[in-house]
């Protein structure tokens, strides 16, 4: 049997032209994130197994069209699958959970795993300089939010996509000739239990965002490796504690989100008007005005229940350096 690869040699791997022809990979899951995980190492030259409890029976043929290997079985048979080769690489679509049998003989096996989010990092690289990464954690406010910033960016010409929980996968944008400036990536707890088993990913996104109002056990790996800013509900949460833990790189900043008036690179309220003391040079002294709550109400939205997910479409898009006028103009439409 041949001699898996370490994960120190897999950590060259680090873009679309590396060399992953013939690397032994075993796709875990096959939804529409596991099939598109299939698609790309299939495309990258891999030797591409997949194993899944349950897959719909038009994506088993596709994953079978485009070279893989695939196994829909119960537990027993797929860890016997698992177990009678040798492989360099697991990748685990964001539904499987961590006690699944496919994955604790790959654990014991000490194969490296790596997260659907993990490989498109890796890729990211494929249509020429790659797109910034805005991730945001899925919530009840997260969705709203989401929709707002893309249209902001729309009315901006800034080119995105939003990609990930709810949307399109990641690797599916990632292949399209099209460069983006940047990725809205929608992450679900389902995927954060990967991030947080396999501390050992490296994505960097420009900007994290979590509008979490409930307590979670993360202990801030959402925003660990974020490069610019964390964006966060002061007072509210958990989040803010979890800025506080996690492991950014050197010169990213906390951003808090709030309904009263904001501090030194906040975002929030003075006297009615919504001001961004964040993106701007003289965060200090100055603050640059964004819209009234006066106009938002004329337009239609909720006041005060919309204006989590209006602060945060904020933060997003004057991290790319939308205008605030602009930004004022799409939030005075119904």
């Amino acid at each position: 049997m041949a001699q898996s690869l370490s994960e120190d040699s897999l950590s060259g791997l680090t873009s679309w032209h590396s060399s992953w022809t013939g690397l032994r990979v075993v796709v875990v899951g096959l939804g529409q994130t596991g099939f598109a995980l299939v698609d790309t190492l299939c495309e990258l030259g891999c030797d591409v197994s997949v194993v899944a409890v349950t897959a719909n029976s038009d994506l088993v043929k596709l994953a079978e069209v485009v070279g893989a290997k695939v196994t829909v079985d119960e537990a027993a048979r797929r860890v016997e699958v698992v177990g009678a080769s040798s492989w360099d690489l697991a990748v685990v679509s964001p539904g499987v959970k961590p006690d699944d049998p496919v994955i604790e003989q790959l654990v014991e096996s000490e194969i490296p795993l790596w997260s659907d989010l993990e490989l498109a990092w890796r890729l990211r690289d494929k249509a020429g300089d790659p797109a910034d990464w805005i991730m945001v954690r899925h919530s009840a406010e997260s969705d709203s939010a989401v929709d707002i910033a893309q249209r902001i960016f729309q009315a901006a010409a800034v080119p995105t996509r939003v990609v990930g929980f709810g949307a399109p996968p990641v690797l599916d944008a990632l292949r399209e000739p099209r460069a983006y400036s940047a990725l809205i990536v929608q992450v679900s707890a389902s995927s954060l239990q990967w991030r947080q088993r396999f501390p050992q990913s490296y994505i960097s996104p420009s900007i994290t965002v979590s509008l979490e109002t409930e307590g979670t056990d993360d202990s801030g790996v959402f925003f660990d490796g974020t490069t610019q800013a964390c964006v966060y509900r002061k007072g509210v949460g958990p989040t803010e504690a979890q800025v506080h833990d996690a492991d950014v790189v050197e010169g990213a900043r906390a951003i808090g989100l709030g309904l009263d008036s904001p501090g030194m690179s906040d975002i929030g309220l003075v006297e009615g008007i919504i001001v961004d003391r964040a993106f701007l040079d003289d965060r200090a002294h100055q603050a640059l005005e964004i819209s009234t709550l006066e106009e938002v109400r004329e337009a239609g939205w909720q006041v005060p229940e919309q204006l989590p997910a209006l602060l945060a479409a904020i933060a997003i898009t004057r991290s790319k350096d939308v205008a605030p006028a602009l930004i004022a103009g799409v939030l005075s439409l119904p």
